[in-house]
């Protein structure tokens, strides 16, 4: 078995490395895929930085007469933390746009091997060590960040860093710096402040979410960082069919204030889940991360390559336990590429129709329920084996 499971390893890192090669040179696996348009949300951080630095807005507009960092790709304004698009558009504005596309890549590459290495070295010893690093190198969701050269992946560094000290060792000074710095990437993880309390992870709350409002307040008085608050607060009360369950209004006559409804008390059953059955801290964290997937207006299908990381973690937690038929199908199914190969062979064009993405979106939003259903009943089962 463990011959079988390094021989699976050592493939799937020749095909995660494929991925940058068909997504950079040979399009090879866009067949597989949605299209993309290459730089279009890369190039809205430096290009943010750039437009700072010549007295325009960091949502990329220039004053009149001032060149722009790029022409291409229908660059989409900026929407990132105002510290985090000069953290890091700075840098990166100071090398040619393509060049620093390219960077960029190779340091996504940069954070991959550092994510391996990392749970290989905590994990050499677990049973499926090397079938949980194929799940994370195999997952088909990398494509699309690989493609977009995202930033999204700091996003899954960090959160893997944040889970295994919060799970391993508890409320510690490190894991409320890994919650900021996820914070500061994207704030997703600000749903996280409900199990972090109720856990009682006071250190790390303070400390995560402490950090993340402080360097925030400056850019909330400031008229210049604006842009990304009031992104934030439209889209708390409004909801748009993304890569989301709002995908049903596609096809069938809900009104999404139902959808909202049901997110609401989905969110209090989870809240009820944690105080009566208080499975692993892993878990409720990534039943939150779900509930983001499945319901937040400004998820896309390059979010979901956080899954990659849940699903190895979790093995390697033995929260996800691959001889369980749900928990083996599901993993296995948030891992492949979706159903679009057959719109593409169907005639369809790269670009897909509305109503086909949103098929794919509930396709990855069923399997991902699937595995959420499985964690909640193994965390009962658990729990009253504890009892």
């Amino acid at each position: 078995m463990k011959k079988l499971q390094f021989i699976i390893f050592i493939l799937s890192i020749l095909i995660h490395l494929s991925f940058y090669v068909s997504s950079y040179f040979t399009h090879t696996f866009n067949i597989f895929f949605e299209h993309v348009t290459m730089g279009q949300d890369f190039f809205s951080v430096p290009n943010a930085a750039y437009s700072f630095l010549h007295g325009g807005t960091l949502t990329g507009e220039l004053p009149i007469g001032i060149a722009s960092y790029i022409n291409c790709c229908g660059v989409n304004s900026n929407v990132y933390h105002p510290l985090f698009t000069l953290l890091i558009g700075l840098p990166l504005q100071l090398f040619q746009p393509w060049t620093a596309f390219g960077i960029w890549g190779a340091l996504h590459l940069v954070a991959s091997i550092v994510i391996v290495t990392f749970l290989w070295k905590k994990f050499r010893h677990h049973k499926y060590l090397y079938f949980a690093l194929s799940f994370y190198l195999l997952n088909s969701y990398h494509y699309y960040e690989i493609q977009h050269a995202q930033y999204h992946f700091l996003v899954s560094l960090f959160t893997v860093f944040f889970l295994y000290e919060a799970e391993i060792k508890g409320d510690t000074r490190l894991a409320g710096v890994w919650y900021f710095l996820g914070l500061l990437i994207k704030p997703l993880g600000l749903l996280w402040i409900f199990p972090l309390v109720i856990y009682k992870r006071f250190q790390t709350s303070l400390i995560g979410l402490g950090i993340y409002i402080l360097v925030s307040i400056p850019f909330l008085i400031l008229p210049i960082g604006n842009y990304f608050f009031n992104n934030l607060f439209y889209r708390v009360d409004h909801q748009a069919s993304t890569y989301n369950l709002f995908a049903l209004t596609e096809f069938f006559p809900i009104q999404a204030e139902i959808i909202k409804y049901l997110a609401i008390s989905l969110a209090l059953l989870l809240l009820i889940f944690q105080f009566v059955v208080k499975p692993k801290f892993f878990s409720i964290i990534f039943l939150w991360i779900s509930f983001q997937l499945i319901f937040y207006s400004l998820i896309f299908h390059y979010h979901y390559s956080i899954l990659a990381s849940l699903i190895c973690l979790g093995i390697l937690l033995n929260v996800i336990e691959l001889k369980n038929p749900l928990a083996l199908l599901s993993s296995v199914m948030l891992t492949i590429p979706t159903p679009i190969i057959f719109f593409h062979l169907s005639g369809d064009p790269d670009i897909l129709p509305t109503q086909h993405l949103s098929m794919v979106a509930l396709w990855s939003i069923f399997w991902l329920t699937m595995l959420c259903a499985y964690i909640i009943t193994s965390s009962f089962r658990k729990s009253s084996l504890k009892v």
